[in-house]
């Protein structure tokens, strides 16, 4: 049997270095991933005042309430963005190449 013309035997999947790739790659889906965990934490962190605020009598239990809310919502969308990634990661990792 014939080799077809142009075509090396020796090709791979993996010829570009690492190092390259990483140099390569865009840095935004990191950066947007690195604000929502921050807004969640930071989210978190305000609904810790306001308990503290609404246990001080400082802050009415409605804003406290609310606060807590914002912060339960933002921490559950950030779990279910975290589930989706892991789904689709393991379903890239399971393709066969």
């Amino acid at each position: 049997m014939a080799d077809i013309k142009g075509i090396d035997n020796r090709i791979s999947l993996h010829t570009e270095p690492v190092s390259s790739r990483v140099h390569r790659r865009d840095p935004a889906f990191a950066q947007r991933l690195k604000a929502a965990v921050s807004d969640v934490n930071d989210r978190q962190h305000t609904a810790d005042d306001a308990v503290q605020a609404v246990i001080k009598g400082e802050m009415g239990i409605h804003e406290g309430m609310l606060a807590l809310g914002q912060a339960s919502t933002s921490l559950k969308l950030l779990a279910q963005v975290r589930n989706k990634a892991m789904t689709a990661y393991n379903e890239i990792k399971r393709m066969q190449v």
